[in-house]
């Protein structure tokens, strides 16, 4: 089977994706900051192979995936997210890789040409990444808002005050996915057939909630009542800073708004093998984390 490259490797999805693949008795080369990190997260197998590096470091990389044919992309930037996506993914195809399998952000943030930031530095990495000439395969996975996005801000907020916070109206539905969900299909695109997957882009949102919907989900698992709390758009912004975000990332989340209302990917049960996971099921594996 093919070796895989994992960039991110000790990220929430990275971490996901090796695990799954180290099972599948799959050979895999873990691209990480911190060494140590990595064998803490993985332990010892002869089928994982982990090599230190940053996104600076782009000899390293280009030495390491060398002898690899597909590479799991996840990056975490701020500042340069198209311009170290798209010197990894012009390396990897030089050296011979001939799928990409990307981490990009969902459709549903952008109703308008550039009128959301974060998905337009989504929009020009993948446009980036397509226009290498002479590239393997390139696929891009689209998820929403990720249901561990719950261990931002709605934790402490929940723990202090049992009520979750956001800008939006108590019924206006923003759409979720499992990361679970995301890391099982990051994992079948890096096993299947190259061909199958070809340079499709899979754009997956599993369930449309609202504050309310997801309060009363919190409530039925947790054992307590949770209420939903509008705040102000500029609360909501400062709360975004506080965690790190720059300006206009802060800023895009304010503004954020769905299309439709809320559209389900119908194909995520032909994607994964099974029906995606569910927000219950999901506080139901992490409800300890929400009740320390």
């Amino acid at each position: 089977m093919s070796k895989v490259f994992v960039l991110g490797a000790t990220g929430q999805l990275g971490s996901a994706v090796v695990k799954s693949l180290v099972e599948k008795n799959v050979s895999v080369t873990a691209y990480v900051r911190d060494a140590s990190k990595a064998e803490k997260l993985f332990g010892q197998s002869d089928k994982l192979n982990v090599v230190q590096g940053g996104y600076e470091d782009l000899d390293v990389f280009r030495a390491a995936v060398a002898g690899h044919e597909r590479l799991f992309l996840m990056v975490q930037s701020f500042t340069d997210m198209r311009g170290v996506k798209h010197a990894f993914s012009k390396i990897a195809y030089e050296a011979g890789v001939k799928q990409i399998v990307d981490i990009s952000c969902t459709q549903e943030m952008a109703p308008a040409w550039r009128s959301n930031a974060v998905c337009e530095s989504h929009r020009t990495c993948e446009e980036a990444i397509i226009n290498i000439p002479n590239r393997g395969k390139y696929v891009a996975l689209r998820p929403a808002f990720f249901f561990s996005n719950h261990f931002m801000g709605d934790i402490h907020t929940i723990r202090n005050g049992n009520v979750i916070m956001g800008c939006n109206p108590p019924n206006e539905k923003r759409m979720w996915i499992s990361p679970t969900d995301i890391s099982a299909l990051a994992v079948n695109a890096l096993t299947e057939s190259i061909e199958h997957h070809n340079d499709c882009t899979y754009e997956m949102t599993s369930e449309a909630l609202s504050g309310d919907e997801r309060a009363q989900l919190l409530s039925k698992v947790l054992g307590k009542d949770i209420k939903y709390v509008q705040r102000s758009a500029l609360e909501e912004y400062k709360a975004n800073v506080s965690v790190g975000m720059p300006h206009d990332t802060a800023y895009a989340f304010v503004e954020y708004f769905p299309q439709g209302q809320g559209h389900i990917t119908r194909g995520l049960p032909i994607l994964l093998g099974r029906d995606p996971e569910s927000l219950e099921a999901w506080l139901e594996k992490n409800k300890q984390a929400f009740l320390q």
